[in-house]
């Protein structure tokens, strides 16, 4: 799955779109399905934007649904630990909790933008030549 600048700048607003929602009325259709879209899939794929392109060149067979199952994950578990350090802390809060994801996901966005750019940048990877071995 490979991002594109406005989809990266999406998902870094995506969150504080979350946010803005919560302000609905609670309960109401709009952000029951915008908070709970985010926090199944926006984190995950900010993670995944920064992280994809350091893993270099592969085979990009059936990457859309290896993306969206790591997304979920990855999603799932951020939203996890965010919520057992509040927890932890006795200052647990679903606001405090949806901004600090929006946080994360914003930075993980921003910073997949560097990481897009410095891979496209990188210079091809040299190829080691063998040696011909040498008469002793």
């Amino acid at each position: 799955m490979t991002f594109s600048r406005v989809s990266l700048l999406l998902l870094a607003a995506s969150g504080w779109l979350a946010v803005l929602v919560t302000q609905a009325a609670p309960g109401s259709a709009l952000r029951v399905v915008t908070t709970i879209v985010f926090l199944l899939v926006c984190p995950g794929a900010a993670v995944i934007g920064l992280v994809r392109p350091l893993l270099g060149r592969r085979d990009h067979t059936g990457d859309a649904m290896e993306s969206g199952a790591l997304a979920l994950a990855i999603s799932i578990g951020l939203g996890m630990i965010v919520s057992e350090l509040y927890f932890l802390t006795a200052a647990f809060t679903m606001s405090r909790t949806l901004i600090t994801l929006a946080a994360l996901t914003s930075v993980a966005a921003l910073g997949a933008l560097v990481t897009t750019r410095r891979a496209h940048r990188a210079p091809a990877p040299r190829v080691n030549r063998r040696r011909e071995p040498q008469d002793w």
